[in-house]
């Protein structure tokens, strides 16, 4: 196992969610996108769903962002929209993997920084290194009682 799949195991609660996707929607998100996700990637969201510190708002959304960006704003092919903070911002992930660590870079930046300066902001080198972010800061935020994933909570037919 590796350090990233090793980190979601010790941590599922955090991460163990709603609405998780299926190869074929992950197959048609890629094929939509002209990309290929990660592996972990694909494993988190097949496995996990969508929770606390997945940092990735949906898969639909994923689609949509990226499309719009490339469209408007001339993101890079190789770059999809993990989270969209609207005014506050965007995540992207680089799909190529860096070619001396294999990582896939993530960034953190600002809409006007798109394209020329996704890396002048927040850049993780790693999707590990993003996911431990988000954790960090989903546990300042959330309460203990509401960590675990209550399928009760949630209409999701």
């Amino acid at each position: 196992m590796n350090s990233f799949r090793q980190f979601v195991e010790d941590n599922a609660r955090w991460f163990r969610g709603h609405l998780p996707e299926t190869d074929q929607s992950l197959d048609a998100a890629e094929e939509l996108l002209g990309i290929r996700l990660p592996v972990d990637i694909r494993w988190l969201l097949r496995e996990y769903g969508y929770w606390h510190a997945t940092g990735i708002s949906s898969l639909d959304e994923t689609v949509t962002d990226t499309q719009a960006a490339r469209e408007q704003l001339q993101l890079p092919k190789q770059f999809i929209v993990l989270y969209n903070h609207h005014d506050g911002g965007v995540v992207l992930l680089d799909t190529l993997a860096d070619p001396e660590t294999g990582n896939h870079k993530v960034y953190n930046v600002g809409w006007g920084s798109v394209p020329s300066h996704i890396a002048d902001d927040i850049v993780h080198d790693s999707v590990l290194d993003y996911v431990r972010d988000v954790l960090d800061r989903q546990r300042n935020v959330i309460a203990a009682d509401a960590i675990d994933y209550d399928p009760k909570s949630y209409y999701t037919a």
